[in-house]
Protein backbone atom coordinates (compact mmCIF):
# COMPACT_ATOMS: atom_id res chain seq x y z
CA UNK A 1 0.00 0.00 0.00
CA UNK A 2 1.35 3.40 -0.70
CA UNK A 3 0.85 6.53 0.74
CA UNK A 4 1.10 8.95 -2.21
CA UNK A 5 -1.46 10.79 -3.29
CA UNK A 6 -2.21 13.42 -6.17
CA UNK A 7 -2.39 16.93 -4.93
CA UNK A 8 -4.17 19.62 -6.77
CA UNK A 9 -5.13 22.86 -6.21
CA UNK A 10 -8.03 25.63 -7.03
CA UNK A 11 -8.51 29.10 -6.26
CA UNK A 12 -12.27 29.94 -7.19
CA UNK A 13 -13.48 33.79 -8.10
CA UNK A 14 -14.27 34.42 -4.54
CA UNK A 15 -11.53 33.34 -3.01
CA UNK A 16 -11.58 30.16 -1.59
CA UNK A 17 -9.31 27.71 -2.05
CA UNK A 18 -9.82 24.18 -3.00
CA UNK A 19 -7.12 21.48 -2.33
CA UNK A 20 -7.38 18.45 -2.67
CA UNK A 21 -5.30 14.75 -2.70
CA UNK A 22 -6.66 11.97 -4.87
CA UNK A 23 -6.13 8.59 -2.87
CA UNK A 24 -7.27 5.79 -4.94
CA UNK A 25 -6.54 2.98 -2.96
CA UNK A 26 -9.39 3.88 0.11
CA UNK A 27 -13.30 4.09 -0.52
CA UNK A 28 -13.59 7.19 1.77
CA UNK A 29 -13.38 10.62 1.13
CA UNK A 30 -12.83 13.25 4.03
CA UNK A 31 -13.55 17.10 3.32
CA UNK A 32 -13.23 19.73 5.76
CA UNK A 33 -14.25 23.70 5.66
CA UNK A 34 -11.63 25.18 7.44
CA UNK A 35 -12.39 29.30 8.49
CA UNK A 36 -8.83 30.97 8.61
CA UNK A 37 -10.21 32.44 12.07
CA UNK A 38 -10.00 31.39 15.98
CA UNK A 39 -9.99 32.28 19.50
CA UNK A 40 -6.95 34.41 18.87
CA UNK A 41 -8.76 36.60 16.57
CA UNK A 42 -11.61 37.77 18.66
CA UNK A 43 -11.52 40.85 20.45
CA UNK A 44 -12.30 41.63 24.22
CA UNK A 45 -16.18 41.66 23.96
CA UNK A 46 -16.26 38.71 21.98
CA UNK A 47 -14.10 35.59 24.13
CA UNK A 48 -15.40 32.17 22.94
CA UNK A 49 -17.55 33.52 19.73
CA UNK A 50 -15.45 30.85 17.33
CA UNK A 51 -16.51 28.60 18.84
CA UNK A 52 -19.95 29.17 19.94
CA UNK A 53 -20.76 29.72 16.28
CA UNK A 54 -19.12 26.26 15.75
CA UNK A 55 -21.91 25.09 17.94
CA UNK A 56 -24.97 26.91 17.25
CA UNK A 57 -24.25 26.08 13.09
CA UNK A 58 -25.70 22.68 13.71
CA UNK A 59 -29.06 23.72 15.59
CA UNK A 60 -30.86 23.61 12.61
CA UNK A 61 -31.03 25.29 8.95
CA UNK A 62 -33.77 26.21 6.46
CA UNK A 63 -34.34 23.01 5.31
CA UNK A 64 -33.13 20.92 8.72
CA UNK A 65 -33.36 20.24 11.98
CA UNK A 66 -30.65 19.89 14.33
CA UNK A 67 -31.87 16.05 14.44
CA UNK A 68 -31.61 15.77 10.66
CA UNK A 69 -28.27 17.31 10.47
CA UNK A 70 -26.70 14.84 13.79
CA UNK A 71 -28.71 12.08 11.31
CA UNK A 72 -27.89 13.18 7.27
CA UNK A 73 -24.26 11.74 7.40
CA UNK A 74 -25.06 8.70 10.08
CA UNK A 75 -27.73 7.15 8.29
CA UNK A 76 -24.96 6.51 5.12
CA UNK A 77 -22.02 5.24 7.86
CA UNK A 78 -20.36 8.96 7.05
CA UNK A 79 -19.59 11.18 10.57
CA UNK A 80 -20.20 15.03 10.73
CA UNK A 81 -17.75 17.06 13.61
CA UNK A 82 -16.51 20.66 13.41
CA UNK A 83 -13.95 22.01 15.77
CA UNK A 84 -12.20 25.27 16.60
CA UNK A 85 -8.70 26.27 17.83
CA UNK A 86 -6.77 29.28 18.31
CA UNK A 87 -6.19 30.43 14.74
CA UNK A 88 -8.56 28.56 12.90
CA UNK A 89 -12.22 26.53 12.69
CA UNK A 90 -12.41 23.54 10.98
CA UNK A 91 -16.02 21.56 9.80
CA UNK A 92 -15.48 18.26 8.26
CA UNK A 93 -17.48 14.52 7.39
CA UNK A 94 -16.00 11.95 6.37
CA UNK A 95 -17.78 9.46 4.20
CA UNK A 96 -17.83 6.81 1.56
CA UNK A 97 -16.65 8.17 -1.54
CA UNK A 98 -19.95 7.62 -3.48
CA UNK A 99 -21.91 9.80 -0.50
CA UNK A 100 -19.19 12.86 -1.05
CA UNK A 101 -21.78 15.21 -2.17
CA UNK A 102 -24.24 14.87 0.87
CA UNK A 103 -21.57 15.77 2.70
CA UNK A 104 -20.94 18.86 0.54
CA UNK A 105 -24.90 19.60 0.55
CA UNK A 106 -24.70 19.13 4.63
CA UNK A 107 -21.98 21.45 5.18
CA UNK A 108 -22.58 23.64 2.72
CA UNK A 109 -25.95 23.81 3.65
CA UNK A 110 -25.08 24.47 8.01
CA UNK A 111 -22.85 27.04 6.48
CA UNK A 112 -24.86 29.16 4.62
CA UNK A 113 -28.15 28.33 6.23
CA UNK A 114 -27.70 27.88 9.83
CA UNK A 115 -31.43 29.60 11.68
CA UNK A 116 -28.95 31.14 14.80
CA UNK A 117 -32.63 30.85 16.76
CA UNK A 118 -32.90 32.73 19.87
CA UNK A 119 -34.11 29.75 21.89
CA UNK A 120 -31.65 27.68 20.32
CA UNK A 121 -28.54 30.39 21.50
CA UNK A 122 -29.85 30.36 24.98
CA UNK A 123 -29.81 26.75 25.66
CA UNK A 124 -26.49 25.98 23.87
CA UNK A 125 -25.19 29.05 26.33
CA UNK A 126 -26.03 26.28 29.03
CA UNK A 127 -24.36 24.29 27.34
CA UNK A 128 -20.69 25.65 26.54
CA UNK A 129 -20.58 27.19 30.68
CA UNK A 130 -21.09 23.05 31.45
CA UNK A 131 -18.07 22.19 28.55
CA UNK A 132 -16.08 25.35 30.68
CA UNK A 133 -16.84 23.38 33.68
CA UNK A 134 -15.73 19.98 32.55
CA UNK A 135 -12.44 22.05 31.66
CA UNK A 136 -11.99 23.14 35.32
CA UNK A 137 -12.71 19.14 36.79
CA UNK A 138 -9.88 18.15 34.18
CA UNK A 139 -6.86 18.97 35.60
CA UNK A 140 -4.30 17.65 33.15
CA UNK A 141 -5.96 19.82 30.32
CA UNK A 142 -6.67 22.97 32.40
CA UNK A 143 -2.89 23.40 33.49
CA UNK A 144 -2.18 23.37 29.67
CA UNK A 145 -5.02 26.20 29.05
CA UNK A 146 -3.66 27.87 32.47
CA UNK A 147 0.00 28.23 30.59
CA UNK A 148 -1.12 29.43 27.46
CA UNK A 149 -2.51 31.92 29.81
CA UNK A 150 0.66 32.78 31.44
CA UNK A 151 2.80 33.07 28.61
CA UNK A 152 0.32 35.19 26.67
CA UNK A 153 -1.50 36.66 29.69
CA UNK A 154 -2.29 40.47 27.61
CA UNK A 155 -2.81 38.19 24.24
CA UNK A 156 -6.03 36.47 22.55
CA UNK A 157 -3.46 33.79 22.03
CA UNK A 158 -3.20 32.98 25.10
CA UNK A 159 -7.10 33.00 26.34
CA UNK A 160 -9.19 29.74 26.37
CA UNK A 161 -10.68 29.11 23.21
CA UNK A 162 -13.85 28.87 24.66
CA UNK A 163 -13.85 31.82 26.79
CA UNK A 164 -15.82 32.55 30.03
CA UNK A 165 -19.02 31.78 31.97
CA UNK A 166 -19.40 35.84 31.52
CA UNK A 167 -18.20 36.69 28.06
CA UNK A 168 -20.45 33.31 26.89
CA UNK A 169 -23.57 35.02 29.04
CA UNK A 170 -23.38 38.34 26.72
CA UNK A 171 -23.49 36.35 23.62
CA UNK A 172 -26.10 38.02 20.97
CA UNK A 173 -27.19 36.52 17.49
CA UNK A 174 -26.31 40.12 15.72
CA UNK A 175 -23.03 39.64 17.61
CA UNK A 176 -22.66 35.76 15.82
CA UNK A 177 -24.23 37.19 12.55
CA UNK A 178 -21.52 40.12 12.48
CA UNK A 179 -18.53 37.07 13.15
CA UNK A 180 -19.93 34.81 10.72
CA UNK A 181 -20.00 38.50 7.95
CA UNK A 182 -16.86 39.86 8.79
CA UNK A 183 -14.89 36.06 8.94
CA UNK A 184 -16.78 33.55 7.13
CA UNK A 185 -15.73 35.35 3.63
CA UNK A 186 -14.28 33.32 0.54
CA UNK A 187 -10.32 35.06 1.05
CA UNK A 188 -10.75 33.02 4.54
CA UNK A 189 -11.93 29.75 3.88
CA UNK A 190 -9.86 26.37 2.18
CA UNK A 191 -11.91 23.57 1.67
CA UNK A 192 -9.77 20.67 1.66
CA UNK A 193 -10.28 16.95 0.80
CA UNK A 194 -8.56 13.80 0.76
CA UNK A 195 -9.24 10.29 -0.33
CA UNK A 196 -10.94 8.39 -3.59
CA UNK A 197 -12.25 11.74 -5.58
CA UNK A 198 -11.89 13.65 -8.28
CA UNK A 199 -10.85 17.03 -8.21
CA UNK A 200 -12.65 18.64 -10.88
CA UNK A 201 -15.54 17.08 -9.84
CA UNK A 202 -15.46 18.58 -6.44
CA UNK A 203 -14.76 22.00 -7.60
CA UNK A 204 -18.05 21.72 -9.41
CA UNK A 205 -20.08 20.55 -6.65
CA UNK A 206 -18.38 23.18 -4.21
CA UNK A 207 -19.00 26.37 -6.59
CA UNK A 208 -22.80 25.36 -6.97
CA UNK A 209 -23.23 24.87 -3.38
CA UNK A 210 -20.84 26.83 -1.59
CA UNK A 211 -21.59 30.93 -1.52
CA UNK A 212 -19.34 32.61 0.61
CA UNK A 213 -18.74 36.07 -0.27
CA UNK A 214 -15.93 37.35 -1.72
CA UNK A 215 -15.19 40.67 0.62
CA UNK A 216 -12.92 40.27 3.26
CA UNK A 217 -14.23 43.16 6.11
CA UNK A 218 -11.14 41.35 8.48
CA UNK A 219 -7.92 40.72 6.48
CA UNK A 220 -5.06 39.22 8.34
CA UNK A 221 -2.09 41.15 7.58
CA UNK A 222 1.70 41.41 9.20
CA UNK A 223 2.18 41.67 12.60
CA UNK A 224 5.19 41.39 14.94
CA UNK A 225 6.25 38.72 16.58
CA UNK A 226 4.23 38.03 20.08
CA UNK A 227 6.36 38.43 22.67
CA UNK A 228 5.60 35.40 25.52
CA UNK A 229 5.27 36.50 29.13
CA UNK A 230 7.99 34.75 31.60
CA UNK A 231 5.63 33.84 34.97
CA UNK A 232 5.23 30.79 37.34
CA UNK A 233 2.19 30.31 39.69
CA UNK A 234 0.69 27.89 41.46
CA UNK A 235 -3.05 26.74 41.32
CA UNK A 236 -4.16 25.25 44.41
CA UNK A 237 -6.34 22.57 43.85
CA UNK A 238 -7.79 19.49 45.65
CA UNK A 239 -6.74 17.26 43.03
CA UNK A 240 -5.38 13.64 43.52
CA UNK A 241 -1.79 14.41 42.26
CA UNK A 242 -0.03 17.19 41.22
CA UNK A 243 -0.05 18.59 37.17
CA UNK A 244 3.14 20.36 36.52
CA UNK A 245 3.36 22.39 32.83
CA UNK A 246 6.54 23.91 31.46
CA UNK A 247 6.12 26.10 28.42
CA UNK A 248 8.80 28.36 26.46
CA UNK A 249 8.00 29.68 23.18
CA UNK A 250 9.20 28.66 19.86
CA UNK A 251 9.50 29.72 16.12
CA UNK A 252 6.81 29.73 13.87
CA UNK A 253 5.40 26.83 11.74
CA UNK A 254 7.00 28.12 9.02
CA UNK A 255 10.71 28.60 10.35
CA UNK A 256 12.59 25.75 8.58
CA UNK A 257 13.73 24.80 12.76
CA UNK A 258 10.59 23.30 13.04
CA UNK A 259 11.94 19.74 12.29
CA UNK A 260 15.00 20.09 14.47
CA UNK A 261 12.64 21.20 17.30
CA UNK A 262 10.16 18.03 16.74
CA UNK A 263 13.05 15.60 16.96
CA UNK A 264 13.99 17.33 20.39
CA UNK A 265 10.56 16.85 21.78
CA UNK A 266 11.03 12.89 20.46
CA UNK A 267 13.85 12.68 22.25
CA UNK A 268 12.97 14.24 25.56
CA UNK A 269 9.62 13.43 25.56
CA UNK A 270 7.98 11.43 22.96
CA UNK A 271 7.37 7.99 24.33
CA UNK A 272 8.76 5.16 26.59
CA UNK A 273 12.68 5.29 25.54
CA UNK A 274 12.39 8.76 25.59
CA UNK A 275 14.78 11.13 28.30
CA UNK A 276 11.98 12.08 30.68
CA UNK A 277 10.19 9.31 30.59
CA UNK A 278 12.99 6.97 31.60
CA UNK A 279 14.40 9.62 34.59
CA UNK A 280 11.21 10.67 35.38
CA UNK A 281 9.51 7.40 35.77
CA UNK A 282 11.66 4.22 34.58
CA UNK A 283 14.42 4.94 36.80
CA UNK A 284 12.54 7.24 40.35
CA UNK A 285 9.18 6.41 39.60
CA UNK A 286 7.86 10.03 40.53
CA UNK A 287 5.53 10.43 37.67
CA UNK A 288 3.17 8.21 36.44
CA UNK A 289 2.55 10.52 33.21
CA UNK A 290 5.64 12.33 31.48
CA UNK A 291 5.68 13.74 27.82
CA UNK A 292 6.51 16.89 25.85
CA UNK A 293 4.68 19.03 23.14
CA UNK A 294 4.84 21.25 20.54
CA UNK A 295 2.42 23.56 19.01
CA UNK A 296 3.42 25.84 16.31
CA UNK A 297 1.27 28.69 15.34
CA UNK A 298 1.95 31.37 12.39
CA UNK A 299 3.88 33.96 14.45
CA UNK A 300 5.37 31.99 17.51
CA UNK A 301 4.81 28.58 19.23
CA UNK A 302 4.89 26.93 22.28
CA UNK A 303 7.21 24.28 23.03
CA UNK A 304 5.75 22.18 26.33
CA UNK A 305 6.40 19.65 29.56
CA UNK A 306 3.72 17.88 31.26
CA UNK A 307 4.03 15.24 34.04
CA UNK A 308 1.62 14.37 36.92
CA UNK A 309 3.20 13.62 40.39
CA UNK A 310 2.37 13.10 43.79
CA UNK A 311 2.67 16.07 45.72
CA UNK A 312 5.52 15.66 47.75
CA UNK A 313 7.49 14.89 44.97
CA UNK A 314 6.61 17.82 42.65
CA UNK A 315 9.90 20.07 43.69
CA UNK A 316 12.75 16.63 42.88
CA UNK A 317 10.51 16.00 39.87
CA UNK A 318 10.56 19.18 37.98
CA UNK A 319 14.29 19.57 38.90
CA UNK A 320 15.17 16.27 36.87
CA UNK A 321 13.12 17.28 34.11
CA UNK A 322 15.16 20.87 34.14
CA UNK A 323 18.23 18.74 33.91
CA UNK A 324 17.58 16.93 31.29
CA UNK A 325 16.66 20.33 29.48
CA UNK A 326 20.11 21.52 30.41
CA UNK A 327 21.88 17.93 29.85
CA UNK A 328 20.18 18.57 25.97
CA UNK A 329 22.40 22.09 26.25
CA UNK A 330 25.20 20.60 27.55
CA UNK A 331 26.27 16.38 26.19
CA UNK A 332 26.83 16.05 23.17
CA UNK A 333 23.57 13.81 20.59
CA UNK A 334 24.95 10.46 19.80
CA UNK A 335 23.92 8.83 16.07
CA UNK A 336 22.36 6.46 17.34
CA UNK A 337 19.69 8.80 19.80
CA UNK A 338 19.07 10.66 16.78
CA UNK A 339 18.38 8.26 14.32
CA UNK A 340 16.21 6.42 16.84
CA UNK A 341 14.09 9.78 17.48
CA UNK A 342 14.23 10.37 13.07
CA UNK A 343 12.50 6.80 12.65
CA UNK A 344 9.98 7.52 15.47
CA UNK A 345 8.98 11.13 13.68
CA UNK A 346 8.58 9.00 10.30
CA UNK A 347 6.89 6.20 12.01
CA UNK A 348 4.63 7.98 13.56
CA UNK A 349 4.03 10.64 10.71
CA UNK A 350 3.42 7.65 7.94
CA UNK A 351 1.40 5.56 10.14
CA UNK A 352 -0.90 8.93 10.71
CA UNK A 353 -1.30 9.78 7.16
CA UNK A 354 -3.34 5.97 6.93
CA UNK A 355 -6.74 7.62 6.97
CA UNK A 356 -7.76 10.19 5.08
CA UNK A 357 -8.95 12.63 8.19
CA UNK A 358 -5.29 13.11 9.04
CA UNK A 359 -4.41 13.94 5.25
CA UNK A 360 -7.19 16.22 5.35
CA UNK A 361 -5.83 18.20 8.54
CA UNK A 362 -2.20 18.07 6.59
CA UNK A 363 -3.55 19.43 3.62
CA UNK A 364 -5.10 22.40 5.06
CA UNK A 365 -2.50 23.78 7.41
CA UNK A 366 0.22 23.42 5.13
CA UNK A 367 -2.36 25.72 2.53
CA UNK A 368 -3.18 28.09 5.86
CA UNK A 369 0.40 28.29 7.41
CA UNK A 370 2.11 27.54 3.90
CA UNK A 371 0.63 28.25 1.38
CA UNK A 372 1.81 25.46 -0.20
CA UNK A 373 1.60 21.74 -0.03
CA UNK A 374 4.68 19.64 1.35
CA UNK A 375 4.28 16.14 0.04
CA UNK A 376 5.53 13.23 1.77
CA UNK A 377 8.89 12.74 0.26
CA UNK A 378 10.08 16.34 1.30
CA UNK A 379 9.06 16.27 4.63
CA UNK A 380 11.24 12.58 4.94
CA UNK A 381 14.13 14.53 3.22
CA UNK A 382 13.58 17.25 5.71
CA UNK A 383 13.73 15.35 8.70
CA UNK A 384 16.47 12.49 7.41
CA UNK A 385 18.34 16.24 6.81
CA UNK A 386 18.59 17.52 10.92
CA UNK A 387 21.50 16.82 12.38
CA UNK A 388 22.56 16.89 15.79
CA UNK A 389 24.18 20.00 16.60
CA UNK A 390 20.87 21.78 14.65
CA UNK A 391 19.02 19.87 17.85
CA UNK A 392 21.41 21.23 20.25
CA UNK A 393 21.41 24.52 19.07
CA UNK A 394 17.40 25.16 19.32
CA UNK A 395 17.60 23.13 22.53
CA UNK A 396 20.16 26.14 23.62
CA UNK A 397 18.01 28.85 22.12
CA UNK A 398 14.61 27.36 23.71
CA UNK A 399 15.68 26.43 27.10
CA UNK A 400 16.42 29.62 28.71
CA UNK A 401 15.22 30.07 32.64
CA UNK A 402 14.49 33.85 31.24
CA UNK A 403 12.03 32.23 29.17
CA UNK A 404 10.52 29.71 31.30
CA UNK A 405 6.94 29.87 32.38
CA UNK A 406 5.49 27.41 34.59
CA UNK A 407 1.81 26.64 36.02
CA UNK A 408 1.62 23.98 38.82
CA UNK A 409 -1.37 22.59 39.77
CA UNK A 410 -2.89 20.64 42.87
CA UNK A 411 -2.57 20.12 46.46
CA UNK A 412 0.40 22.12 46.97
CA UNK A 413 1.35 25.57 48.48
CA UNK A 414 2.97 28.70 46.38
CA UNK A 415 6.04 27.92 47.98
CA UNK A 416 6.93 25.34 45.90
CA UNK A 417 7.45 27.49 43.68
CA UNK A 418 10.58 28.97 45.81
CA UNK A 419 12.02 25.26 45.99
CA UNK A 420 12.66 24.86 42.85
CA UNK A 421 15.63 25.27 41.42
CA UNK A 422 14.75 27.50 37.81
CA UNK A 423 18.52 28.36 37.64
CA UNK A 424 19.33 24.55 36.73
CA UNK A 425 19.11 25.72 33.10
Amino acid sequence: MTLRGIYKKTILKNGVRVVTEKIEHVRSVTIGVWIDVGSRDEGSDERGISHFIEHMLFKGTKKRTAKEIASSLESVGGALNAFTGREHTCYFARVLDEHLNIAIDVLSDILKNALLNPSDLEREKTVIISEIKDLEDSPADLVHDRLMNNMWQNQPLGRSIMGDAQSILKMTRNKLIDFIKGNYVGPKVVIASSGNLDHQDLVKMIQEKFRFNQTDKNPKVGQPTLEADQMRVVVNRKTAQTHVSLGVPVFPYKDKRRYAALLLSNILGGGMSSRLFQGIREKLGLAYNVFTFVDFFQDTGIFGIYLGTHKENTVRAVDIALKELRSMKKDSLSWQELSHAKLQLKGNLMLSLENTPNRMNRLARHELLLNRFVDLDETINSINRVKAQEVIEVATDLFDSNKLSAVILGPVGKRVINQINWNIL
